[in-house]
């Protein structure tokens, strides 16, 4: 072999470990990167699994509260009717309610839903605060859909369209 023949040898066999080690470190930091997701993920994960074992006592206490607080109901013409009361706020003079219209009742697994879509005309201040009497956390009432607009007909007054729900415990449970 001459001295030409071993170095283009030499070269070939230099430029086969830059390619190898090339193809390698390309190989290694893809391994890398996937294995940086996939830990990224089991952190999130266990964060996630922390957090829950954190508020497992909260959570368990809101189950109980929900166990002993809900309403139960017998029929489900009794929940309409009752909510259907509610909504007319007879015993509030300074708001006049309108268009009630009782919606089917709705049972899920873990509830049964009954509501009501009405329109409230009064002042701001009192159609608001009889909005927030309605919506007291141990009453298991919440009102979706509200649309606030004046009362084209009576200044300082407006009209105040939403749907009136309330949530009882299935009889069953």
């Amino acid at each position: 072999m001459t001295r030409s023949e071993r170095r283009l040898g030499t070269m070939l066999l230099a430029i086969c470990l830059l390619g190898g080690t090339f193809v390698a470190w390309d190989y290694y930091s893809k391994k890398i990167s996937a294995l940086k997701i996939e830990r990224d993920a089991f952190d999130q994960d266990w964060l996630t699994i922390e957090t829950y074992f954190e508020e497992r006592e909260m959570w368990n206490s809101r189950s109980t509260w929900l166990e002993v607080n809900q309403p139960t109901f017998e029929e489900t013409t009794e929940i309409e009717q009752s909510l259907y009361q509610e909504a007319l706020a007879a015993d509030n003079d300074r708001i006049e309610t309108s268009n009630l219209d009782l919606r089917p009742t709705v049972v899920e697994a873990n509830y049964t839903q009954s509501s009501v879509t009405l329109v409230a005309k009064g002042t701001l201040e009192d159609v608001f605060r009889w909005l927030h009497s309605l919506t007291r956390p141990e009453d298991f009432r919440v009102i979706r859909n509200m649309k606030v607009t004046p009362d084209k007909e009576v200044e300082g007054k407006i009209m105040c369209q939403f749907e009136l729900l309330r949530w009882y415990k299935n009889k069953d449970t």
